[in-house]
This record gives C-alpha cells, sequence and structure tokens, in this order.
C-alpha cells in the first residue's frame, strides 16, 4: 500500500521553460500491514531539491506532532465489562449533589482516573494468564488440572473480548455486528479511519500553511465564527405570502400535549451502552432534566455545549472549506431534541410541498428520481416545438450552516405553529455553543449566531420548513404566470422544481426571461435565508428542440455550465436506455472495489458472510429499487459475489463448490440466505408499484394517472417485471363489496389463489356486495351456503365484516401485516421458482439447530459445508483432478472420504468413544449426511455445541498434519475441544431491557390489553385489566372469539374491548390516558390486514377522544 506523501506534489522535475517543463511522482513509499500497523500516520515529505533533479525524501514515523493539551472526554465500551465499573459509577454519581451537568463532568473525570488504573494492569493480567496457560497445558490432565485450564481460558478470553471491542469501537464498522472475532480487520479499519481523519495542516487563502495544532485551532475557530455570524435577513414578505397556514388547531393540541417519560427515544452520545445498561443509576435525573426543559421551561443551555469535528470529504484535505463539520450534541440535547422530532415530524406531511421528498413520513427518494427521470426522458425525445425547456440542476453551499434563525421563526409562525412551541425550538437551536475538536483535542469555546447543526435531531425538519420558502416562491410565480414548469403529458400536472433536503431541480421554459425569473427568486431565497448557490457546480440541460442561440443567451445569463446529457440526480443516472449493463457498471466496479480493498482480505468466514450481506448486496439496492436491471447484469453481480465467497485470500480463486443459487436458499432450507438479485430486483420494483397503489395522494401517483392511467401503469408495460408479484399477493378486503367480482378477483383467504374463476347462475350479479346483508352487516349465510360448495362456503363465512362498511382494498397475502414488504415479495418469488427444492423434514430441522448453536459463525459455516459436502477432502479434490493421491495422511487408508476423515480413522473414531456424552458411535451403517444429520438431531443444543466442537477439532487435526507436519492424539483433539468451549459468542450490542408495570399518574386510570391467537382453530382470547394509580385492579374481563385468523386481528379485538371499557368508564375518571387505545391502532401499518377490526377500534377511539375534550371544555367541532 502506498503510504502517502506530504509537501509538493511529484518527486522528479526536467525542463527549464513551460514548453519543456516536465514534473512527475516517480518515487514513491510502499509498506506492508505490519509496518502500517507500527506506524499508522507514517508519511514520505518531498523536501526541496538542488543539486538533483529529484526531490530528496524523508521518511516520517508519524505525520502529526502529539498534542498534549486539553482532549475531549472518550468513553470507553470495554469499561463496562469490568468488574468494577458499576459500583465506581455508582459511588461517584450517588457521592455528587450537583446539577446533572456537573455529575456528569464529576463521572468524566472519575471514570478517566479509574480507567487509567485499569488500563495499567490489563495487560498484565493478559500476559499472566498466558503464561499460566502455558504452565497448564505442559501438565498432566487431572481433573484439576482441567478446570484450571478451562478456568483460565475463560478469563483469557475476556480479555481478547475486551481488546475486540476497544478496536471495534474505533474502527466504526456498523455492518459487522457478531459473529466470529475480527480483531485484525478492525485493527486495520481503526488504523485506516484515523490516518484518514487526521489534520495535520491547514493551507490558508495567502498560500501560507499552518502546522502546529494550536495555530489550526485558531483558523478553525475563525473560520466557523465566520461561516456562523448573521447577515441579517430581508423582509421576507415576498415568500411567507406564498405559505399556507397548514397547522390546525388539532395538531398543535397534539404537538402541545405534557411530555411523558415513555416518549424518551433511544438514548446516543455519551454512549448508548452507558445509559441502557445503567439507567438505574442516571435514568431518573436525566429523565427529570429532559422534562424540566420540554414542560416546564427549564434552560438547555448547560447541555446544549456541542463538539464539531471535521471529516475530509476526499483525500489530503487542508483547506476549511473542504472540510464537513459534523456536531456531536451532548446526551441530554440529543433525548430533548429527539423527543421533540419524533412529535413534529407527524405533522411536516401537511406543512411542506409534495415536492420535497426528504425526511417526511411516507415519501421517498425514488419518487423524485421516477419523476425527474421521466420530465429529462421527456425532454430528450421532444423534437418538435416552438419553445425549448431547460432543467437547472442547483448546488447549494453550507445549506445548514447559512440558516438564518429569525427566518425559521417567521415561517413557523405564518404556517400557524402555536407560540409556545415555536419557542420550544427556538430555545433549542438559539442556545448551541462550539468546539472545535482537531485530532482530538479541544479549541475554545464560541456562540454561533445562525445555522443548523448536522448531528441534531431538530435539523432535518427545521431545513424542510426553511426549504418551504422556495417552494412558495416557485407557488406564487407559477400561480402568476411567470413560469410554466415541465410536462410529460398535455393533461398531467406542471412540475416546477424537485427538492430532496437541499438537493434542487427546476424546469421551465428555455428563455431568457424564464432564466431571469428563476434568477430574481433565487435572489430572494439566498437573500432571506442566508443560502448561497453555487453556480460554478450548478448545470443546465436543454430539451432537443432548444436552439443553439437560446441556448447561449440562457447560459450567459444564468452562469452555469450547458450539459449535452444530464448528469446522475440524487445518485442514479438521468438517462439509462436500453444500455442499463454500461449504464449501471460502476455498481459492479464498487463492489470489486470493495473486495480487494486491503481489509476485506482480514475477514474470518463468518465476517465475509456479514460483509456480503450487509456492504456488498445493499450497493445496487438503491438503484435496483428504480430500474429494472438487464439479467446479465445481475448473473456478473452475483459471479463477483460467489468468486469473493469461495476464494481464499487475493489472487487466489478458490473451489465453487455449488452455484450461486443454492447459496441464496433460506439458511433454514440449507442454503446461507444471500440473494438472488434479478428477484430482489423484481420485488424492489413491486414495491414500487404497491406504493402507487396505496398512496392516491402521492405525486408521483398523480404525474404518471395523467400519463397512462393506474391501471396501464401498474399492470401494463412499465412494472410488467413485478405484474406476477402483485397479482399472485394481492388480496381483496371486503368493505362494500361493490368494487370485487366474486368469480374473478382474489378475496378468498383460505382459497387456492383466492379467485373461483367461474361464474354462478344463481347469483343476481358478479360482485361480492350481493352476498352481504348490508343492514346487518352480516354474511347472507344461506345464500352462501347455497351456492358454494361447503369448502368455498365455509372459507367466505370466515371473512369478517366491519361494523361500518368501508371501501374495498387491496391487501398484500404475502405477509402477516396486509402490508407489502420487500422480504415477503422476494419469499413468495423464491417459493415460485421452478428451481426451488424441498428438503425433508429432517435435514431442515437439522439446519434450524446448526444455526442456533453458540459457536463462531465460521465453525456453523463449516458444519454447513459438511452437510453438502463441500469439503477439500481428497477424494473430492482426486475428482476435481487437483492432487494425485486418494489416501488419508492421517492413517494411510485409501479414499479420504467425509465418512472416513470424520468416522472411519482410527485417531476420529477414537475421539468419538472417548467422548461418551456424544453418542456419535451410532447410526453406523448410514452415508455421512445422514449421520451427520441423525447424530445433531438426536442432541441437546448444549451437546451439539460440543459435537460441532469436535469436528471442527478433527477437521484442524487433519490440516495440521499437512501443512504443519505435526500430529495430534485423540486425547490431544479432546483437550484443543475442551479449550475451545470457553468460546462463547458475546454480543455487547443486545441489552436485555427490564419491563414492569407503571402507575399511572394520581387520579388516572391504566388500561392494560392483550390478545392470544390459536391459528389451527381459528380462536382468540383476550383480556382488559384496568387499575388506579395505586396498582389496584378495578375491573377485569376476558372473552373468547372465533373466527380469527390472524394474530393482528385478536389484538385488534384486545384494543377494542379494551377501548370500548375506556369509553364506558369516561365520567368515572378524572383524565383519560389517549395513548393506551390509540397506539395499537396508530402502529399498525395503514393497510392491516384486517381492516374490519381496525375500523371498529379507530371508531370507538374516536368516540373516547371526543368525550376527552368534552370533559376539558374543548368544542368538539373543533378542527
Amino acid at each position: 500500500m502506498d503510504i502517502g506523501y506530504s509537501g509538493v506534489w511529484y518527486t522528479w522535475e526536467r525542463g527549464n521553460i513551460p514548453e519543456t517543463n516536465i514534473r512527475e511522482r516517480l518515487n514513491r513509499g510502499l509498506a506492508n500491514d505490519k509496518r502500517l500497523n507500527l506506524f499508522p500516520l507514517g508519511n514520505i515529505h518531498h523536501l526541496p531539491y538542488s543539486t538533483s533533479d529529484h526531490c530528496p525524501l524523508l521518511i516520517n514515523s508519524d505525520k502529526v506532532s502529539r498534542f498534549s493539551g486539553d482532549r475531549n472526554f472518550h468513553f470507553e465500551v470495554w469499561w463496562t465489562m469490568e468488574d468494577s465499573f458499576e459500583s465506581t459509577l455508582k459511588e461517584i454519581w450517588e457521592s455528587s449533589t450537583e446539577s446533572i451537568m456537573d455529575k456528569l463532568k464529576e463521572v468524566q473525570i472519575g471514570l478517566s482516573k479509574w480507567a487509567n488504573t485499569v488500563k495499567g494492569k490489563k495487560g498484565e493480567i493478559r500476559q499472566q494468564l498466558t503464561k499460566e496457560l502455558e504452565c497448564l497445558m505442559k501438565e498432566d490432565r487431572a481433573d484439576e488440572t482441567l478446570a484450571k485450564i478451562i478456568d483460565t481460558n475463560i478469563h483469557l478470553n475476556m480479555k481478547i473480548e475486551k481488546d475486540e471491542v476497544y478496536w471495534e469501537q474505533r474502527a466504526r464498522v456498523n455492518w459487522l455486528k457478531s459473529g466470529d472475532r475480527n480483531t485484525a480487520y478492525l485493527h486495520n479499519c481503526a488504523t485506516a479511519r484515523r490516518c484518514a481523519n487526521i489534520i495535520s495542516k491547514l493551507s490558508l487563502d495567502d498560500g501560507r500553511e499552518i502546522h502546529n495544532t494550536s495555530g489550526i485551532h485558531e483558523e478553525a475557530k475563525l473560520y466557523f465564527e465566520n461561516l456562523f455570524n448573521t447577515n441579517g435577513i430581508a423582509n421576507p414578505k415576498e415568500i411567507l405570502e406564498g405559505i399556507d397556514t397548514s397547522i390546525s388547531t388539532e395538531m398543535n393540541d397534539a404537538l402541545l400535549i405534557p411530555f411523558s417519560e415513555d416518549e424518551a427515544p433511544g438514548l446516543d452520545g455519551f454512549l448508548v451502552i452507558f445509559f441502557q445498561k445503567y439507567w438505574h443509576i442516571v435514568g431518573s435525573e436525566v429523565l427529570g432534566f429532559s422534562l424540566g426543559v420540554l414542560n416546564d421551561g427549564k434552560a438547555v443551555d448547560s447541555a446544549n455545549m456541542t463538539n464539531i469535528v471535521l471529516i475530509p470529504k476526499v483525500q489530503n484535505l487542508t483547506s476549511m472549506v473542504n472540510f464537513r463539520p459534523i456536531s456531536l450534541c451532548s446526551v441530554l440535547y440529543k433525548l430533548t431534541a429527539k423527543t421533540i422530532a419524533n412529535r413534529i415530524q407527524n405533522v411536516m406531511d401537511s406543512c411542506i410541498d409534495q415536492v420535497q421528498s426528504a425526511f417526511v413520513p411516507g415519501r421517498l427518494i425514488s419518487n423524485n428520481i421516477l419523476l425527474a427521470y421521466e420530465i429529462l426522458h421527456t425532454f430528450k425525445q421532444k423534437r418538435i416545438g416552438k419553445k425549448g425547456y431547460m432543467a437547472v440542476k442547483l448546488e447549494m453551499s453550507k445549506v445548514y450552516d447559512r440558516v438564518e434563525w429569525n427566518f425559521i421563526k417567521e415561517v413557523m409562525n405564518k404556517m400557524g405553529f402555536a407560540r409556545k412551541w415555536i419557542d420550544l425550538i427556538m430555545k433549542c437551536i438559539t442556545s448551541v455553543s462550539y468546539i472545535v475538536l482537531i485530532n482530538g483535542s479541544k479549541g475554545r469555546i464560541f456562540n454561533p449566531y445562525r445555522g443548523l447543526r448536522q448531528g441534531d435531531p431538530l435539523s432535518p425538519f427545521l431545513f424542510l420548513i426553511c426549504s418551504e420558502g422556495l417552494s412558495a416562491l416557485m407557488r406564487t410565480a407559477k400561480k402568476n404566470g411567470l413560469i410554466r414548469g415541465a410536462r410529460t403529458s398535455r393533461r398531467g400536472p406542471a412540475i416546477s422544481h424537485l427538492l430532496f433536503a437541499d438537493d434542487c431541480m427546476m424546469f421551465g421554459e428555455a428563455t431568457e426571461k424564464g432564466v431571469q425569473v428563476l434568477k430574481n427568486l433565487l435572489q430572494i431565497y439566498e437573500i432571506c435565508l442566508g443560502q448561497c448557490v453555487n453556480f460554478g457546480k450548478s448545470a443546465i440541460f436543454y430539451s432537443t428542440n432548444t436552439t443553439e442561440e437560446s441556448k447561449v443567451a440562457v447560459g450567459r445569463e444564468m452562469g452555469v455550465r450547458s450539459l449535452s446529457s444530464p448528469e446522475k440526480y440524487l445518485g442514479l443516472p438521468n438517462m439509462v436506455g436500453r444500455r442499463k449493463k454500461e449504464v449501471f457498471q460502476n455498481l459492479v466496479d464498487r463492489i470489486v472495489s470493495q473486495i480487494e480493498s486491503w481489509s476485506s482480505r482480514l475477514l474470518s468466514q463468518g465476517g465475509k458472510e456479514v460483509f456480503i450481506k450487509s456492504v456488498l448486496q445493499a450497493i445496487p439496492t438503491y438503484a435496483m429499487s428504480c430500474f429494472l436491471f438487464p439479467r446479465v447484469l445481475c448473473e456478473k453481480i452475483e459471479s463477483v459475489l460467489a468468486r469473493f465467497w469461495w476464494q481464499k485470500g487475493p489472487g487466489r480463486r478458490g473451489i465453487h463448490w455449488c452455484q450461486w443459487k443454492f447459496l441464496c436458499r433460506p439458511k433454514d432450507e440449507g442454503g446461507l440466505g444471500f440473494r438472488r438479485m434479478a428477484q430482489f430486483n423484481i420485488s424492489l420494483l413491486a414495491k414500487q408499484g404497491w406504493r402507487l397503489l396505496n398512496f392516491p395522494n402521492s405525486l408521483i401517483l398523480i404525474f404518471y394517472m395523467h400519463g397512462w392511467g393506474i391501471r396501464v401503469l401498474i399492470y401494463g408495460v412499465v412494472f410488467e417485471q413485478q405484474k406476477g408479484t402483485l397479482e399472485q399477493g394481492l388480496l381483496w378486503k371486503v368493505g362494500t363489496g361493490l368494487n370485487i367480482s366474486i368469480s374473478y378477483d382474489n378475496w378468498i383467504p383460505d382459497y387456492v389463489n383466492g379467485r373461483l374463476s367461474t361464474s354462478f347462475v344463481n347469483l343476481q350479479c358478479d360482485k361480492v356486495a350481493n352476498l352481504i346483508c348490508s343492514n346487518e352487516r352480516v354474511w347472507n349465510k344461506e345464500l352462501i351456503e347455497n351456492t358454494f360448495p361447503a369448502y368455498v362456503a365455509e372459507s367466505i363465512l370466515r371473512i369478517p365484516l366491519s361494523m361500518e362498511p368501508h371501501e374495498d382494498f387491496l391487501a398484500w397475502s404475502g405477509g402477516s401485516t396486509g402490508v407489502f414488504s420487500v422480504r415477503s415479495s422476494y419469499k413468495l418469488l423464491q417459493q415460485m421458482d421452478p428451481t426451488a427444492y424441498a428438503l425433508h423434514n429432517i435435514y431442515g430441522d437439522f439446519y434450524k439447530k446448526l444455526w442456533k448453536i453458540e459457536v463462531p459463525s465460521k465453525m456453523k459455516i463449516f458444519i454447513w459445508k459438511l452437510s453438502w459436502n463441500y469439503i477439500a477432502s481428497k477424494v473430492n479434490m482426486f475428482n476435481r483432478r487437483l492432487v494425485n493421491s486418494r489416501f488419508c495422511p492421517r492413517c494411510g487408508g485409501d479414499g479420504e472420504t467425509l465418512n472416513h476423515i470424520f468416522r472411519e480413522c482410527p485417531v476420529s473414531a477414537e475421539v468419538w468413544q472417548m467422548l461418551t456424552e456424544v453418542n456419535a458411535t451410532g447410526f453406523t451403517n448410514t452415508e455421512f449426511s445422514d449421520w451427520l444429520t441423525m447424530v445433531m438431531g438426536s442432541l441437546s443444543l448444549e451437546k451439539s455445541r460440543t459435537f460441532g466442537i469436535a469436528l471442527w477439532s478433527i477437521w484442524g487435526d487433519k490440516n495440521y498434519r499437512i501443512h504443519e507436519k505435526t500430529a495430534y492424539q485423540a486425547q490431544r483433539l479432546l483437550d484443543l475441544s475442551t479449550d475451545l468451549e470457553g468460546i462463547r459468542i458475546n454480543n455487547t450490542k443486545n441489552q436485555s431491557v427490564c419491563r414492569k408495570w407503571k402507575n399511572p399518574p394520581s387520579r388516572s386510570l391504566k388500561i392494560n390489553f392483550d390478545g392470544a391467537f390459536d391459528g389451527r382453530r381459528k380462536l382468540s382470547a383476550t383480556g382488559v385489566v384496568v387499575r388506579d394509580s395505586n396498582g389496584n385492579i378495578l375491573l377485569s374481563s376476558a372473552e373468547i372469539h372465533k373466527g380469527v385468523h390472524t394474530p393482528f386481528a385478536a389484538e385488534a379485538l384486545a384494543c377494542r374491548q379494551a377501548t370500548q371499557i375506556a369509553l364506558n368508564m369516561q365520567e368515572k375518571v378524572e383524565s383519560l390516558r389517549r395513548e393506551e387505545g390509540f397506539y395499537l391502532v396508530h402502529r399498525v401499518p395503514d393497510f392491516a390486514e384486517d381492516q374490519a377490526r381496525r375500523d371498529s377500534v379507530r371508531e370507538l377511539d374516536r368516540r373516547k377522544w371526543r368525550a376527552w375534550r368534552r370533559r376539558k371544555g374543548i368544542p368538539t367541532d373543533t378542527k
């Protein structure tokens, strides 16, 4: 690997006049992993030359001088693994009577002292344990010695685990959650990350360079003080006139309901594990501080100190402009701000224009991509017409950092937000103070006067509110006829602009007048909001019919570069055409680049599995959600992944023991759960079709409907590839029944394919409504039983009907929720695959147990390979003509099959005879795969673990004999297995949270409910209990329900029962906690499997909410 350089970019120069001058970097330094680990920050400095045409090279072992100033406190996850940590924390916390911020400072000081003491002993203890283990391994195997070996192994493994956690925290490899130990991989990732983020110098505008850390600190402070200094805003009257008052009184009521401790979001900042694991020590005071800010108007200044870290956008940056500032907010502030953000996001859809797709629930980035693609495709095809059109892609500079606080306040006020809510948000963003961190050390504190923080949970939503100013200007200009926007059909809507956060694309007529209008609107937006358009990076694209004269005039007036073909928009190409393989080749190149990176070769087999699933397969997902990939491209991606999976190292091809499609079977069915790219692509596109069916007010649907019509869109050529997926999985849910055909629509859940595909002469019409007694909202049992076969009639009568009629709608039958998911669609496609195979139950049970065993992932994958004979035995290698001999290297027997290696070879047979707790000597007359399956099936999980470790040890002994020329006896193999027994998978990230019933506030009641479901008999049981603030049971109820088909329906029935009880008791209760009945109804997806049950609950919930408003003196007709 090239270790990099500093100084001038070249090392050799020739030529004394410009015409003949040549400069090249001929000399460079290369280093292997070991050298990089020893000197992670080293580089080569190119010195000035005088007597030679080559620069002298100075090798630096450390390119940054150590800074001994004030360093930022850094919580270490491995601290929580020390026995004395909790008692130390509790002692520090409980001994202080200061405010919570002062307590946290005392905790930082106390834990730092404690950590220095522990860290000094950690290395000594590990060395001592290693020496003890070496001595014990030389002793005879008495019971006492074996017990000591196991105990020493456990303690040594704990020390190794702490080292892995240490490097994992620094590597920030979020995808590698659990599995084998990958300490070498994490160590190298941490080293590379540190080298990339280090700031060794800054270049100033006048050409000077700063190398010392204190000077860099001062320059960074001056830069951000200038950036966050307000210039004042112009009168935003013109913008505010275009903003509607969209926040209703009811919305403000919901926003201003007093915050409760149940609304606290997941914690992060000080470190997640600190607050999760030790919440019983610090939780009450943390919540008290946060609720004090939210409900009682307490100041948040003390918790609003923010560290700024600088992330380089590209390598070897030296200018402040090219660093991305990320704000590290305190955990107390994040707790408060996240709670506010959880509420404000619920009203975003009401006050943000539909052209904005970022951070608004229910809107996706793919909406903007598809809209832009259709518009630009229309531009490309437009060859006639007098007027040309243009698409302007704008680049904004430092958008978050330039937001004016007063503008946020003015826009929120115009939108109709309550004054109390505005004051709460303004308090959060105006009380901030900053400290810049350079290479881990702190600079001086300073205060900003504008800007939003990248890292503040509120910032995305507040920026959307600000960007609504631009949409307001565009709407007003469009209304006044100053701009027209772009259409793809005569009846379709005119789109003037598209926004995704700060990414903006504008459409309009390619005329000087049209450009002048756009520039004037942008100037108003810049002055009022403080934004700055970077015209140097912006670009413009014209429709084909635009004249050259118009292009020249528009380009000159706009001051941006012109494009012959549109660039990427939101990371995807705008012009795809038929040559999709070439267009998306960069995705294959990115996958190959990730595989060939220096770090991927350090992964274990278990790490490889996670790397493929979490990183490599995710690279094309974004593009696949919008475009149909050609099959040859999907196969190319699969080929690259398969080569990486089977290879033994860089440049070592490896044996492909099976086809990729077999690896893609689910783990319970004998595969490894990798993805078939073509099927996954179709499932992602089917998701788009589902969204178009179920979000009738979305801009993308309105846009498409005017172009083709909804049925042509969903079932026509646009989504032809996923048509079968949707048709197979969609099922009509009965409301009125007026829109469902009895014979030709899928509407019967338990019937094959859900469709009858035949007509019935004794029915007056072919609509399901004909089968319902509309007055009583029940099925016409007599008509159904006389018309349909008995098994069909029984299925129809089990379909529930809601108390109030609703429109028929389509639900997804592939999952339990009734909502389409890519996972369930992919599973359906796998089941439809004609090459799919079904495992016998005994083999399915074997694989289910295999993946539950508590051993490292590489051992599980090894056993999986054994089950399919994907192991390099001599016979397998001989059959592939890779070796010349079939003889066993241990005993010399002919034919080294798996059966011989693990059962017949004398060393292996002796191991099984001595390992009496595992009955592996039985099942004698069976093939190896059957023997493996039967033995595993007869053992408990714990004994299966011992069995798997023994298999691993036998295989390791065989390889040692070949490569290390060493041989172990059976007893030694058992000792190795015993050593491995001390290895357990410790996943420190999954911390269990203790949940217990909490008393409601004084003079309030709490209603708890639950439902149980019996799928075989289609029954459910519901239970409800009502308790007061002292925990006394006031009422309890239990019921049995017949004809229930899903767990969700059982829960919904319990919720309806609880809500009815709450409605009946509301006169006896001082206050009703709306969350109890409201939560289940609103947490389920909008198109859950049982609309009938959900509608009943919602109607009762609305009645309870109206009763609560009457009790509070709020008019029930208030909007």
